[in-house]
C-alpha cells in the first residue's frame, strides 16, 4: 500500500509531499528511498512545483526541506513570494503557525553563503515563540514547543524521532493507520536486529577481550558505543556487521581516551604515544601492566580490523587506521601536556587539536572502508582521508564542538584546560554565556558548509556523507543535556526507547 501509495500518478502533489514526510517521520524512508526519489523526481517537473502562487509557506517550505535532504539542488529563490521589496518576510505569515514551524525546520537546510536563511530563522523563530505566549492548542502547539526546545528535525537521531512520532502521527487526522502500524512493525523488527547485535559485540567485550578485570580505569560504555554505531548506520538491512565493528573501534577509543585523562602519568603517555607513532609491541616494555594491555586492544583490535577488511574485500585499510590512530594519540598527548603545565591554549590552537581529540576521524576513517562499496573506494577519496578534507575537518570541528557544550560544566570543575568553553572566555574575557553562543555560531556555520554536499559531488559517495551527518546527529543527541556519554543514566531512556522497549502494535 505504501509504495503504490508513493508511485501514484494521480495523487495530488501536495498529498503526496505529506505522504512522504509522514514516511520518513515514522523511520519508514530505508524502506522506500527509490519510490521517494523517483515520486520526488516527478513533483519538480510538475506545475505545482513551478508556480509559487499554488503553495502556501508551509507546502513551500516543507517541499524545500524534503528536496534538499534528498540532494535536489532547489534554490532559496522559492520563498520570493513570501518576501517584500526588501527582502524582508511579509507581516502577513507572522501567525500561520504551520508555515512558520515548517520555515524555521528549512531553515537548518541552509547553505553556506545563502543570504535568507539567517533571517528566515530569526523570524520563524520569534514570531513563533510570540505564538506560544499567546497560546497554541493541541496537537500543533505540542509540535512547536518540542521544536523550539530541542533540535530541528534535520539534526534529530531519526530512529529516537519515529519513536516520538508515532504518539504525533496517531493524534493527527486524518491520518493512515495502515502507515502507522507498519512503521510500528517495522521499528519493533529492526529493533530486534539491533539487541542481537548488541549481544553479539558484548560477547567480544567481555570474552574475547576481556580487559575489564584487569584494566578497570576506564568508563564501561558499551551500551552507549552501539547507540552511536547504531545512529551512523540506523538501517537494519545494511551493513549490520559495520555497527559492531565501530563499537569496538569506539571501546577502543574510550580506553585509550582515559589512559591519558585519569591513569598513565604524563612520562608514561609519552611512552605510550611513541610507540603507538611506531606501531611496535616492543616499545611498551617500561609501561606499567595496565597501559600494555591497552595498548595491545589497540594494536591488535584494529589489525584484526584491517585483517577482516583485507581477507574478503582486497583492500589494505591498515595504513589509514594507523595514521588516524596516531593523529588521535598524538592530540590526546598535546592536551595531557597542556592539562599537566595548567596551560589554556587561545581558541584556535586549541581546536586545531582538539578537533582531531574528539576521536571523529578515527571513525570517519574506519567507516569509510565499512560502508563503501569497492567501486565508491577511490583514490581521490583515499586521498582525502589522509588530507583530513574540508568534509571531515567541517564534521570533526563540529563534534568537538558539540560535545564541548555538553560536558564544559564537568571539565571545568574537574580543572580540566582542555574545552572550547574555557579557551575562548580565557582568550576574549567573555562570558560563559556568551562563549557558549560563540559555539552554536559555529555549529550553525559548519551544519551550512556541510549541507551543501547533500546536493554537491565530493571524494566521498553520497552514503558516506549520510553517515557522517548522521554521527553529527547522534552527538545532539547525546550531549543536548549534558555529558550523556561520559554520565550513565543521562541517555537511558533514549537508549531504552530504541534498543530495549518494542512498541505496542494493533493488531485487530
Amino acid at each position: 500500500m505504501i509504495r503504490l501509495t508513493i508511485n501514484r500518478t494521480d495523487m495530488e502533489p501536495r498529498s503526496l509531499v505529506e505522504f512522504i514526510e509522514d514516511v520518513h517521520r515514522l523511520g519508514l524512508a530505508h524502506r522506500f528511498e527509490y519510490d521517494i526519489n523517483r515520486a520526488l523526481q516527478m513533483i519538480v517537473s510538475t506545475e505545482y512545483f513551478k508556480d509559487s502562487s499554488q503553495k502556501s509557506l508551509h507546502d513551500t517550505a516543507l517541499l524545500f526541506r524534503i528536496l534538499r535532504e534528498h540532494g535536489f539542488d532547489v534554490s532559496q529563490d522559492v520563498f520570493k513570494s513570501f518576501q517584500d521589496e526588501e527582502g524582508k518576510f511579509k507581516a502577513d505569515i507572522s501567525e500561520d503557525v504551520q508555515g512558520l514551524l515548517s520555515l524555521y525546520e528549512a531553515s537548518y537546510l541552509a547553505f553556506e553563503g545563502e543570504s535568507l536563511w539567517e533571517e528566515a530563522n530569526e523570524f520563524s523563530r520569534a514570531h513563533l515563540m510570540n505564538l506560544m505566549k499567546e497560546g497554541i492548542e493541541g496537537e500543533l502547539g505540542e509540535q512547536v514547543r518540542y521544536v523550539l526546545e530541542g533540535l530541528p528535525y534535520h539534526r534529530c537521531f531519526a530512529r529516537l524521532e519515529a519513536r516520538r512520532y508515532f504518539d504525533t502521527y496517531t493524534k493527527m487526522e486524518p491520518h493512515h493507520r495502515s502507515l502507522l502500524e507498519l512503521a510500528k512493525l517495522d521499528f519493533n523488527m529492526v529493533q530486534s536486529t539491533y539487541q542481537k547485535e548488541l549481544k553479539e559485540v558484548s560477547r567480544w567485550w567481555t570474552k574475547d577481550i576481556g580487559i575489564m578485570s584487569k584494566v578497570n580505569f576506564f568508563r564501561d560504555r558499551l551500551v552507549e558505543s552501539y547507540f552511536w554505531a547504531m545512529g551512523m548506520i540506523p538501517d537494519e538491512s545494511q551493513f549490520s556487521s559495520s555497527r559492531n565493528e565501530i563499537t569496538k573501534e569506539a571501546m577502543v577509543i574510550i580506553i585509550i581516551d582515559d589512559a591519558y585523562d585519569v591513569y598513565g602519568t604524563l612520562d608514561e603517555m609519552e611512552i605510550f604515544t611513541d610507540a603507538v607513532v611506531r606501531w611496535d609491541v616492543d616499545a611498551i616494555n617500561s609501561l606499567p601492566d595496565k597501559l600494555k594491555l591497552s595498548f595491545l586492544t589497540l594494536y591488535n583490535t584494529v589489525n584484526v580490523m584491517a585483517y577482516d577488511i583485507f581477507k574478503e574485500r582486497g583492500i589494505n585499510c591498515l595504513p589509514h587506521l594507523k595514521k588516524a590512530w596516531i593523529d588521535l594519540c598524538k592530540a590526546y598527548i598535546q592536551e595531557a601536556r597542556c592539562f599537566h603545565n595548567k596551560v589554556i591554549p587561545p581558541f584556535k590552537e586549541y581546536l586545531d587539536t582538539a578537533l582531531i581529540s574528539a576521536s571523529g576521524g578515527v571513525l570517519f576513517i574506519h567507516s569509510y572502508f565499512l560502508v563503501c562499496k569497492d567501486l565508491d573506494i577511490t583514490e581521490e577519496g583515499l586521498q582525502a582521508l589522509t588530507d583530513y578534507h574540508d568534509i571531515l575537518r567541517c564534521a570533526m570541528k563540529l563534534l568537538r564542538l558539540i560535545n564541548d557544550l555538553g560536558t564544559a560544566m564537568d571539565e571545568m570543575g574537574r580543572g580540566e584546560t582542555s574545552n572550547s568553553i574555557l579557551s575562548y572566555m580565557n582568550e576574549t574575557g567573555c562570558s560563559e554565556e556568551e562563549a557558549r553562543q560563540y559555539c552554536n555560531f559555529l555549529i550553525d556555520k559548519e551544519w551550512k558548509y556541510l549541507n551543501k554536499f547533500l546536493v554537491m559531488d565530493s571524494p566521498f559517495p553520497k552514503s558516506f556523507i549520510q553517515l557522517i551527518m548522521n554521527l553529527l546527529r547522534i552527538s545532539h543527541c547525546t550531549y543536548q543535556n549534558g555529558d550523556g556519554f561520559g554520565q550513565q543514566g543521562v541517555l537511558k531512556n533514549r537508549i531504552k526507547s530504541v534498543l530495549v522497549n518494542p512498541v505496542s502494535v494493533d493488531v485487530a
